[in-house]
């Protein structure tokens, strides 16, 4: 591979990085990371340069760089990007309402579906925010458990869908199952949880 060749494959990989999602230097080129730090220093095209960080989540230009990553909804663990979450290729939205889940936050997670949406979780339907509330209160929180998003990716289209393990005091006590997402005009119109 030639080094120009090189150079265009990196500046390629790093435009793809998708907004609300990060990759390191060393995901970008394998073999070659101190490069993609150079030509990240060095280039003068429009690149998105905030979405590369350090293999560890540390964040090599500071707060500038932070605030341009919380502005696209990457989710941070102190001052360092939550990584496993961050390289999930999930939009900006879904990494909201998983963070607003996180955290029971109802009035974001209800704010990441657009007014008509649905949600089916254990052969039920919510239509619209007030039942997505109301499911969010009752059914969705009646046992009390943890969250860990183990990926999640793009499926076509507007769908996505992101694999999560829940572990709680609930029959089972762990659970696995895939939260599939349908998008419209930046907001949530469709999730479906199941196994």
């Amino acid at each position: 591979m030639s080094h120009e060749s090189r150079i265009a494959g990196i500046i390629a990989r790093i435009r793809q990085i998708p907004e609300g999602s990060v990759r390191s230097y060393g995901e970008i080129d394998p073999e070659a990371p101190r490069l993609v730090g150079r030509i990240l220093a060095t280039t003068h095209e429009g690149l998105p340069w905030y979405r590369v960080i350090r293999a560890d989540g540390t964040i090599p230009k500071g707060q500038r760089q932070r605030q341009l990553l919380l502005s696209e909804g990457v989710p941070m663990r102190g001052n360092r990007v939550d990584i496993d979450r961050a390289r999930m290729n999930l939009p900006a939205v879904v990494a909201g309402y998983l963070r607003a889940a996180d955290s029971s936050d109802a009035d974001a997670l209800v704010a990441c579906f657009a007014e008509d949406a649905e949600v089916t979780d254990e052969g039920r339907n919510w239509r619209g925010h007030a039942e997505i509330r109301r499911w969010w209160e009752g059914p969705a929180n009646k046992y009390q458990y943890t969250v860990k998003v183990r990926g999640g990716q793009r499926i076509g289209g507007d769908r996505y869908v992101a694999r999560i393990r829940l572990t709680g005091n609930f029959p089972g006590r762990t659970a696995d199952l895939r939260y599939r997402f349908t998008l419209r005009d930046g907001l949530i119109s469709l999730l479906k949880i199941a196994p």
